[in-house]
């Protein structure tokens, strides 16, 4: 059958007759991320009245995936397309959702011909992202909650496509501990995840500042350990006198994990141990290692000195409040933390000194080890095989079964391949979307590093220097969004867009079929999605930003980028508005004290580009 199949592909190929992907082409096939294989061809294939969709409708899966596209195109289009079993006799303007064998679980094959659409795969997952790649080829008007106008062609571009990911693991993380975000919001994030085909949801639910899970046992732990009575940390300003606070029900993580799964997005819990704690150690003071203080949920940032003290009243609770989240998440991977844990209360602890002595342990650092490797005990036997850790579980030795996600540059991944562990790259100078992206002086506070659109896309987890054979133990990677910065999802998504859509490009492509060029094409129409979906991005996009060395007093240098394609830009160094007549940038530009260089973006044809930005030196 598969002989057959290919001599088909290639006959259809030398008939209708396939073409570069460049151009207009780009825009025809505006697919994020981009396929391992597609063949451009002439025509399209238009649903239509006529359309219908076979499939095996005694497969719950591929029928649950079959109704959810056929209700899409109708809320948007107001076209109703009956949902078929596969044996169904069929005469044209078809689209057939196939159960092949021998593809990857997330490869599929998508055909688009003037007829017939077909979408091969092994497993539902493979379907999912072989409808996402086909949503990318309607008119973007098919995203979204409302008909649109009759005018609207539903026209999808032939083609043959062949793809599959590179990484097993495409993540992004929110941190709701910090600031905590409203459940509708998880939602939208994961169906943004989603759409272009990453599949981990991180949700960072504990932190010092706020314990964001009910737990039925410990009903404190939202009763007091959701709530500051104000938030404090920014360097110069007073508290805001606000209450901050908000938790998730386990109603809600049902509904939220419902969603992911009809998304084929896996949602990551996160319980911060053993540091990361004074939220839960604030509701339940028998946690800590003196639990006659008195404490409460922290208002400001930074790494606090009150953990979770490694006795028997801890470890019930942690595996007490595990045992309610396995009913939650059905997940196989567990995050635990395990990073940014001050040894400052175990050192004044006699208990946590005489348990080092008993267990022969040489120093703190152990003793965290045993910490993290006795809950990952816990979460194996409980059939939890994935436990994840922030590359702190390397340090003082290591948990052999765990999976470490390195965040802290390369080096810590490198510790971990060498022992044959698993890893996930997040390292923070790529991967933390809590950066600024444009200019450090005008955007609004956040994390003190410089993380533009290109330097994210261009980042790759697996170096020239790895050798092949450790290779297959890097998952993957994920983007990391930490919100002491960040106060509402509309802030989120500021943040997060377009880059967490350039590191799905990183984790669903091959180093060599990345390009960056092909891929700000594309972006045009992306935005034109997200705008769809009613996503508040950065316009960063269209605007010139100024690249020079920032740890310098005075930099002697300026580059000027513009992620916008075919544009050229136009600036000038006394302060004078630029125009077209400008002198256009080809090179880094020397600058002197007192310089004022403006820059604009212009297309050929004269439009310009985004607003126009200045920077005084």
């Amino acid at each position: 059958m598969q002989v057959k199949s290919s001599i088909h592909i290639i006959l259809f190929f030398l008939l209708v007759g396939a073409f570069n992907l460049s151009g207009q082409n780009s825009e025809r096939y505006s697919i994020i991320p981009q396929p391992k294989v597609l063949n451009p061809v002439t025509g399209e294939f238009v649903i239509n009245n006529q359309t219908a969709l076979l499939v095996n409708i005694k497969n719950d899966s591929w029928k649950e995936l079959a109704d959810n596209f056929a209700a899409q195109v109708q809320r948007v289009s107001g076209i109703e397309i009956p949902v078929k079993d596969i044996s169904s006799p069929h005469f044209g303007n078809t689209i057939i959702f196939k159960n092949v064998e021998n593809l990857p679980t997330e490869g599929y094959k998508l055909f688009v011909t003037p007829k017939i659409i077909t979408i091969e795969s092994t497993a539902p997952n493979g379907l999912f992202y072989g409808i996402q790649t086909l949503y990318q080829l309607l008119p973007v008007q098919i995203y979204g909650n409302e008909k649109v106008s009759k005018k609207i062609k539903w026209n999808i571009p032939c083609c043959e496509i062949n793809d599959r990911p590179k990484f097993s693991y495409r993540g992004i993380m929110l941190d709701v501990g910090r600031h905590f975000m409203p459940k509708e919001f998880i939602m939208k994030l994961i169906d943004l995840l989603s759409m272009h085909k990453q599949n981990i949801f991180h949700w960072h639910l504990t932190e010092d500042q706020g314990w964001r899970v009910e737990i039925k046992k410990y009903p404190k732990l939202t009763d007091v350990g959701a709530w500051r009575k104000e938030t404090t940390g920014y360097p110069g300003t007073p508290g805001d006198g606000k209450p901050h606070g908000g938790f998730y029900t386990q109603e809600d993580i049902k509904e939220v994990v419902e969603y992911a799964r009809q998304r084929y997005v896996t949602v990551v819990p996160e319980i911060e141990l053993p540091g990361h704690s004074s939220a839960a150690i604030a509701a339940y003071p028998e946690l800590s290692c003196f639990p006659d203080r008195e404490y409460e949920v922290p208002t400001g940032w930074g790494i606090k000195k009150d953990v979770f003290c490694p006795n028997a009243k801890t470890f019930q609770f942690l595996e007490d409040v595990f045992t309610e989240l396995f009913d939650l998440f059905p997940s196989p991977y567990y995050h635990i933390g395990g990073d940014e844990c001050p040894k400052d209360r175990w050192k004044e602890s006699a208990y946590c000194q005489e348990l080092m002595k008993v267990l022969d342990l040489q120093n703190e650092d152990e003793l965290q080890i045993f910490f993290v490797q006795r809950m990952n005990n816990f979460l194996r036997e409980k059939g939890k095989k994935t436990v994840i850790g922030w590359d702190e579980i390397l340090d003082g030795g290591s948990v052999p079964s765990t999976i470490a996600m390195s965040y802290r540059g390369h080096a810590p991944a490198m510790r971990a391949l060498s022992q044959n562990m698993y890893t996930i790259l997040a390292p923070n100078r790529w991967c933390y979307l809590d950066y600024y992206q444009e200019d450090m002086e005008k955007e609004p506070k956040t994390q003190a590093l410089f993380l533009p659109l290109r330097k994210v896309y261009d980042y790759y987890p697996v170096s020239d220097t790895i050798r092949a054979e450790k290779q297959k133990f890097i998952l993957g990677t994920q983007g990391c969004i930490w919100t002491e910065f960040i106060h509402t999802p509309e802030r989120v998504e500021y943040m997060a867009f377009p880059r967490a859509i350039a590191l799905a490009e990183v984790g669903w492509c091959d180093k060599q079929d990345k390009d960056w060029d092909l891929f700000r094409k594309k972006m045009l129409k992306g935005f034109q999605r997200l705008d769809r979906k009613n996503v508040n991005y950065s316009k960063a996009f269209y605007n010139v930003v100024y690249n020079f060395d920032r740890k310098s007093t005075f930099p002697k240098k300026v580059a000027l980028t513009l992620d916008y394609p075919e544009t050229k830009i136009h600036y000038t160094i006394n302060g004078k508005e630029p125009t077209r007549n400008s002198p256009i940038y080809s090179d880094s530009i020397t600058i002197n004290k007192n310089d004022i260089i403006k820059a604009k973006g212009y297309l050929k044809n004269g439009t310009q580009i985004g607003k126009m930005n200045e920077k005084r030196f």
